[in-house]
């Protein structure tokens, strides 16, 4: 029969146990950061990777075989999130934001998404269609949209509880940070009212649409 062995748990064992243990999750940190930070540095590199064949193609065997390796080279339209965000600015204020639509991926020039977004802040509501593209893969991108904004009681510089139509261009330099500048006309005026405020200048600035 195996005898039990009892170890005597003095305070010097104690901290050595410590030590080890605080080792071994640092070792563990570490792998899983290098892993992090190695795909995130890896992904322009994969993508670059994708496009040589692409520039090998057009100056070997000219359009025609361009043509038929971009046709392959494409995911195709499919229906899926494109964006979220939180902005600031006027006439919405603080603003949370949801868009989907049908988004074409390629992996040989830049992705496409046809989207329907709505836009929800303090000041008042907004919908937008649109047209957005990124242009790298560090989360650049630039959208024009048309939409439609309700003002709520308190709007940043707009008449309250109106209506207004108009467009924006969006744009993201990097990571998804950026902002929007947008020019819109209040509807909805009597005969003879003032005009004051009727054509609206709007921005906004943050994280996402």
């Amino acid at each position: 029969m195996p005898t039990r062995r009892w170890t005597c748990l003095t305070p010097k064992l104690v901290r050595a146990r410590a030590r080890t243990r605080a080792r071994t999750r640092a070792r563990v940190f570490s792998r899983m950061l290098a892993c992090v930070l190695g795909g995130v540095l890896m992904a322009p590199t994969a993508q670059a990777q994708r496009a040589t064949p692409m520039a090998l193609v057009r100056g070997l065997g000219g359009r025609d075989a361009a043509a038929g390796a971009d046709s392959t080279g494409a995911a195709g339209w499919h229906l899926e999130q494109c964006l979220a965000g939180i902005t600031y600015g006027a006439p919405l204020k603080w603003a949370v934001s949801y868009g989907g639509g049908y988004l074409r991926e390629s992996i040989t020039g830049p992705d496409l998404c046809a989207l329907a977004v709505a836009k929800l802040g303090i000041g008042g509501a907004q919908g937008s269609l649109g047209l957005g593209s990124s242009f790298s893969p560090w989360g650049s991108g630039v959208m024009v949209t048309a939409n439609v904004l309700r003002t709520f009681g308190a709007p940043l510089k707009a008449t309250p509880r109106r209506t207004y139509v108009g467009a924006s261009v969006h744009l993201w330099p990097i990571l998804a940070l950026g902002g929007e500048v947008g020019y819109y006309t209040r509807l909805g005026d009597a005969p003879g009212a003032s005009s004051s405020a009727k054509h609206l200048l709007t921005w906004s600035a943050g994280f996402g649409f």
